[in-house]
């Protein structure tokens, strides 16, 4: 590299650049936990942030018990509802695919939105859970 002021200038600029992609390109997820009533977790992840309105948004759910083992015994059902108004259904599909339940999201409308998934395990009470999931915006 030369001693060009100009040259040091511009490869400093690109590196922030680049450091600005790349860390805003790791961040944009919008990741929920919620606790599971009899023990463990649930991670609600969608691949975007912030959600936006008419994009196909995927999204995986992990279930991890109170051991902290992964669980994979699940049917999960998630109706995506703004509170606000009434909507006809939206209840995309949860699918286990490796490690977690995977599926994709599509909001219809600006607004508040929540995320009402129920969970069921064989031997185990079914359980409800509401993840507020903010403002989506226009597209």
């Amino acid at each position: 590299m030369s001693n060009n002021p100009f040259t040091r200038v511009l490869a400093a600029l690109f590196l922030c650049c680049l450091l600005s992609f790349a860390t805003s390109a790791l961040a944009a997820e919008t990741r929920m936990m919620k606790a599971m009533p009899e023990g463990g977790k649930v991670i609600l992840t969608f691949a975007a942030k912030p959600l936006l309105t008419m994009t196909e948004t995927p999204f995986s759910v992990e279930l991890i018990g109170g051991t902290g083992k992964t669980l994979a015994d699940a049917a999960i059902s998630l109706r995506l509802v703004m509170p606000a108004m009434a909507m006809p259904m939206n209840s995309p599909k949860a699918i286990w695919q490796g490690d977690a339940y995977h599926g994709s999201a599509i909001f219809t409308m600006a607004g508040e939105w929540e995320a009402i998934m129920i969970i069921q395990r064989p031997g185990y009470d079914v359980v409800d859970l509401i993840f507020n999931l903010g403002e989506v915006q226009m597209k």
